[in-house]
Order: structure tokens, then C-alpha cells, then sequence
């Protein structure tokens, strides 16, 4: 390979930094939960790559003045809430999730257990992870022998999961194609990308449309 190719080819490609991992395990009778990671990632990254997972959903109940559980409700819980990927511009703050999470732990068409999950990459680089909006309702319960059926009250909710986040150094998000050149070519890609994400979404706002087509336009030339 030619010294000039070799140099843009390097130049082109996105310099990766370490990936940051970070757990959380909380729980929730009703209050706000606020976590914070310990560690951080750099805030002023030309992109981040980011993975969210919650991991496990689960419940307590209260049935004769006693608790019982945590009975694990995940498999109730909309996969597409659970889990995300995405790759968007930085800086920091960057919001990964803000979603509402609902649960009919019993299958009877009522919401038995409701939250408003967010997650963040916050303006110095911590992640994290709020729950709000906490409701904790009532459910209907197989308790044996003697009591059978029972409606019962919820006390708890258990959340559990993780983010890993990659902070990216990309100085020519424009150059689609990792050429070196910004180019009709990566106007043709971002054309034939046009309303969809990924491939020409040149300021990661997570659809391809006319600003990252004048991003490209604005950015004309080699990297």
C-alpha cells in the first residue's frame, strides 16, 4: 500500500478509547432513585458508542403483613425498553434513555407497576441512571394452600443492569465512506440513507436528512 493511502486510511478511521463499564443494582418502595457512576469518560469526545441493557426486572409483595419476593418480572417487560445501541456527536450531556416502564406482572390488562427510567451521559462524563414517577401497585397472586388467589400489594421494584460507553475521536464525521475526502460520494451515501440512521448522519441526531447533507457541504475537501 502507498505511504499517501496508508496515512489517509489511518486518519480516516475513528481513534477509539477505552470503554468505560459501568453496573448499577438499585431498588425502589416508592422513592426517586438517583445513581451516578463512580468513574468517568471523557466529555468532550468528537462521538460516543454506547450500550444500555437492564438486565433484571423484579417485585416484592406484601401478603399477611409479611414480604415475599423478589419474584422476577423481566420476561413481562417490552425487550425494545431493556436494551439499546446507538452512536451519536458529542460533547456531553448525552441522553441514552428516557422511557416509561410499565409492567402487568399478572396478565390481567392493568399496569401494575409503572417508572420513568432515564439514563445519561451528563455534562462531566458520569453516567446515570434515575428512576421518577415510581407507582407500585396491586397484583393477583397464586399464594397455595390454604389462601389460593390473592390480590396483594406491591412493595418493591428491583432494577439491575449496565452501560458501557466508548468515547470516540472522529475529526471528520463528515467523510462517510472513511475515504480521507469529503466528496460526492458521501453525499450520494447520505442521499440513499436519507431519512434513516447510521450511514450520513454527520451530527448524530439519528436521522439523515438536509443538515447533514449541509454538514457535508460545509466540510467539502480532504479531512
Amino acid at each position: 500500500m502507498k505511504l499517501a493511502t496508508l496515512l489517509a486510511f489511518t486518519i480516516a478511521i475513528p481513534a477509539v478509547a477505552q470503554t468505560a463499564h459501568w453496573e448499577f443494582s438499585e431498588n425502589t418502595n416508592g422513592n426517586n432513585v438517583y445513581w451516578t457512576s463512580s468513574t468517568s469518560v471523557d466529555p468532550n469526545a468528537d462521538q460516543y458508542e454506547y450500550q444500555y441493557e437492564i438486565t433484571y426486572v423484579a417485585v416484592d409483595i406484601v401478603f399477611l403483613g409479611q414480604i415475599i419476593g423478589p419474584t422476577d418480572v423481566t420476561g413481562d417487560i417490552d425487550p425494545e425498553f431493556l436494551f439499546g445501541t446507538g452512536l451519536v456527536n458529542g460533547p456531553t450531556p448525552i441522553v441514552m434513555m428516557d422511557e416509561a416502564l410499565e409492567a402487568d406482572a399478572d396478565g390481567d390488562a392493568e399496569i401494575d407497576v409503572a417508572a420513568n427510567v432515564f439514563m445519561q451521559i451528563n455534562g462531566k462524563g458520569f453516567g446515570q441512571f434515575n428512576v421518577t414517577e415510581v407507582f407500585l401497585g396491586d397484583v393477583e397472586v397464586d399464594t397455595g394452600w390454604p389462601f389460593g388467589w390473592q390480590n396483594v400489594d406491591i412493595d418493591r421494584i428491583y432494577l439491575d443492569g449496565y452501560m458501557n460507553i466508548t468515547p470516540l475521536s472522529n475529526p471528520c464525521p463528515a467523510d462517510t465512506n472513511s475515504d480521507g475526502m469529503i466528496d460526492v460520494e458521501d453525499v450520494l451515501a447520505t442521499i440513499a440513507n436519507w431519512g434513516g440512521s447510521g450511514e450520513g448522519d454527520v451530527n448524530g441526531d439519528g436521522v439523515v436528512d438536509v443538515a447533514d447533507l449541509l454538514d457535508i457541504i460545509a466540510a467539502w475537501g480532504p479531512c
